[in-house]
């Protein structure tokens, strides 16, 4: 039996650790990693309780570490089946996880009762100024969106606040996390950090009313994060919204930025979202005209496989053939990168095929890559060195192997695109094209 009673412990195997990981994360595994609002994040010693949204499986707790530019130490609380491996629960318990049980995915009353024990343990991480990380809805989602709030973040926070006599100042800090998509290697992904607040307004409903303050403690906070997340409410048409929310975006990022990050494609997105939501609430007979247009023009790019930004997108011939032509003269260098780095990436690449849950797959294939890329590649230097008989030129290699790990995944992706291109440009005057773009036009209209 794991115990987890001193993992609020500060632990110098993590401070050892933690710049490889960061770098592994922020640097290697994510092309674009984005932080907003770190100054509002309360100083050291102060007890802070993070609630976020949870889009990402594992990666969300990962990714909230990065966030301290301080390296603090903060303890995550996960679901209870992830622990039931022993190895699995082990790594987990040296990253500072700790497991809780939902009436689904225990196998019986005790599992539910272990999680007594861990709200306990949480409340003392907290009574010592500790951090916590918790995600409110209790389960990962496959969209975007905010689904409803379990009760186990206010327990452990009005514990913690009761076990110090209502004087410990309980900061809770919520957090925004958004992907560009949760499964794929160099993505992007932004942390957006809100102001920080208090549970003092509820204390005397606790005092005679735990679960009216749980209700109430959860109102407030789903309504802070719902503000910050992109929340897509109308389930019924979210392949509609969830379509125009990148179409609209791209359109007005190109119009609008000269240079941008992350963080103002997700802010044109919220304002996609809103207008859409506007439109339901004010003219209704025009929205669902909109999701109309936009299911069909959809089906259709399903039809012909293209993609939403090759439609009314003028193609250059010259540029087309240039980059082809560039795309064969560099093969070779997508050779190197193949042969360096095709067998670990093809390998995490088919475990991670069949996973029925897809929000998994980002999560494993960074942990898989943190924990034996750096085997590998020690694999290719003690290899290079000996064929070699130099260690200047074993070590030189590997650099070599590890950049080209890049180039490898850029190259594949530049052609899967120039692959699409060639196809909508051979079919471009087809009637088929001609009327997906009218269709994207009508969509547009609404916009305008």
């Amino acid at each position: 039996m794991i115990n987890f009673n001193n993992i609020g412990k500060h632990s110098y195997a993590w401070d050892i650790i933690m710049p490889y990981y960061r770098f592994a994360l922020r640097d290697i595994f994510f092309k674009e990693h984005v932080i907003i609002g770190q100054e509002n994040i309360p100083p050291p010693g102060t007890p802070i309780f993070i609630v976020a949204n949870h889009q990402n499986s594992l990666n969300d707790g990962l990714v909230i570490v990065t966030m301290f530019k301080d390296y603090r130490q903060p303890v995550s609380l996960a679901r209870g089946d992830t622990f039931k491996n022993d190895t699995v629960a082990k790594i987990l318990r040296f990253w500072k996880v700790m497991p809780t049980y939902r009436l689904k995915d225990s196998e019986g009353k005790s599992d539910l009762l272990k999680n007594l024990e861990t709200f306990q343990i949480a409340a003392n991480v907290l009574k010592d100024g500790g951090v916590i990380i918790m995600f409110p809805e209790a389960m990962h989602q496959q969209g975007r969106y905010l689904t409803t709030f379990k009760k186990g973040v206010p327990r452990v926070c009005f514990e913690a606040e009761a076990g110090a006599d209502f004087n410990l100042n309980l900061q809770i800090l919520p957090v925004n996390l958004h992907y560009s998509s949760v499964q794929l290697f160099r993505e992007k992904t932004l942390i957006e950090i809100g102001k920080p607040y208090t549970i003092s307004e509820f204390f005397e409903i606790y005092k005679t009313n735990p679960n009216e303050a749980y209700l109430k403690f959860n109102e407030k906070t789903r309504e802070v994060l719902k503000s910050m997340v992109l929340h897509i409410e109308d389930k019924e048409h979210y392949e509609e919204y969830d379509t125009l929310r990148e179409m609209i975006r791209d359109i007005r990022i190109i119009n609008n930025y000269k240079r941008f990050n992350y963080y103002d494609e997700f802010k044109e997105e919220k304002k996609v979202v809103a207008k859409i939501d506007e439109m339901k609430l004010k003219e209704e007979g025009k929205f669902l005209n909109l999701m109309s247009e936009t299911k069909q023009y959809s089906n259709l790019l399903h039809k012909l496989n293209f993609k939403d930004w090759l439609v009314n997108k003028k193609i250059n011939t010259f540029r087309v053939v240039t980059k082809s032509f560039l795309m064969v003269l560099l093969f070779p260098v997508f050779l190197f990168g193949f042969i360096n780095n095709g067998i670990p990436c093809i390998s995490v690449n088919r475990f991670t095929r069949n996973f029925k849950d897809r929000v998994f797959v980002g999560s494993v294939r960074f942990l898989l890559g943190f924990l034996f890329y750096p085997l590998w590649f020690i694999g290719i230097c003690v290899a290079a060195s000996l064929i070699s008989k130099s260690i200047i030129i074993g070590i030189s290699y590997t650099i070599l192997a590890f950049l080209s790990l890049f180039i490898y995944y850029r190259y594949r992706v530049i052609s899967v695109k120039l692959l699409h291109t060639w196809r909508y440009y051979f079919k471009r005057k087809s009637d088929e094209v001609q009327e997906l773009k009218n269709q994207k036009n009508k969509i547009l209209s609404y916009f305008s």
